[in-house]
């Protein structure tokens, strides 16, 4: 089991664009948790795999998605990469959107995360 508390580089007020902390089970990479995303926060689930964990993976990845769990729901979906072991990545670049059924907006994100 491992645990991973990143966040984007922090503004001048110390808030963040995103802030993910995710618990995964390691030996099937099953990851659950929460994205903290334009104020809202978003219960997800999703799975990695690590490098070299199969012939001809030579990256560590993941996806997710997940909900904010309102009745004018909010959806995010991100996918990323992960630099370092797995369990402990030491950055991960990712490409995030949510969507809003109050206002059909969907907005983007990408970048690099940190540990926190």
């Amino acid at each position: 089991m491992s645990n991973w508390n990143m966040g984007s580089k922090p503004h001048g007020d110390g808030s963040r664009d995103v802030v993910i902390a995710f618990q995964n089970d390691d030996s099937t990479g099953a990851m659950s948790g929460t994205v903290q995303f334009e104020g809202g926060t978003f219960q997800i689930a999703g799975n990695w795999a690590a490098s070299g964990s199969v012939p001809g993976r030579n990256y560590s990845a993941f996806a997710l998605w997940g909900s904010n769990q309102q009745a004018a729901t909010q959806y995010v979906a991100a996918t990323g990469t992960m630099i370092g072991p797995g369990p402990s990545p030491q950055a991960i670049q990712l490409n995030l959107i949510r969507v809003s059924t109050a206002d059909d907006l969907q907005y983007g994100w990408d970048g690099k995360l940190l540990p926190m």
